[in-house]
Parts: structure tokens; sequence; C-alpha cells
């Protein structure tokens, strides 16, 4: 699906790299999550969104704990220290388990 010899830098953060989730249409940023080595191959070779669940310490198919659709993927990009990728995707549903479209739904207020 994506080119698998693609690698991530897993050192920088004790095995863990972080993904941003965008909307492939809106360019909203959707989420950011983590893949170990083993979600990151899956993630290529699918063209699923497929992460590192810390809390559960396992991986796991973004959405198939909720019975959400998989996210498919349009688009990867890796940043310039290859330690994060950008996940272009296009949601068939909310994507925050709160059931928003976008896990940023907490606003902080400027200070003056």
């Amino acid at each position: 699906m994506f080119d698998e010899t693609v690698h991530l830098d897993f050192a920088k953060m004790d095995g863990l790299a972080p993904v941003v989730l965008q909307h492939a249409e809106t360019r909203e940023v959707l989420m950011v999550g983590f893949v170990d080595e083993e979600a990151w191959r899956k993630t290529l070779s699918t063209g699923v969104v497929t992460l590192f669940r810390r809390t559960l310490g396992r991986v796991q198919v973004k959405g198939e704990d909720d019975g959400s659709p998989p996210l498919r993927i349009s688009d990867i990009s890796v940043d310039c220290d290859r330690d994060t990728a950008l996940l272009a995707v296009v949601p068939e549903s909310p994507v925050c388990h709160e059931g928003g479209e976008s896990c940023f739904i907490h606003p902080v207020a400027a200070s003056r």
C-alpha cells in the first residue's frame, strides 16, 4: 500500500513515534496518536491507521474498539527528523472517542 522501507526514529521516545491525523480534504488536525514499529509496519502495509494504544499496551486499528469504520489513509508524510508522521485521512465517522469530528475540542482562552 505505502512504501514499507520508510522508517521512523523510534529511539527518541522509548519505542514510540507520534502520528498526526489530518483530514485529507479540510486539512483540519483530527488527533495525535502514537505508533511503535509494529503499528507503523501495519499502517504502511494496510493503508489503515493502526496505533499503539498506550493505555492498553498494544497495537490496535483506530476505531476497532468502538465499531467505527477503519480510517483509510490517502497520503503519508514524514517530518525532516524522521520521528513524526502526518497521515492524511478521509474519516467516515467521528474520529474522537467522545464522538467529535476532531479530538481538539477544548479551546484555551488567550490571557492578556
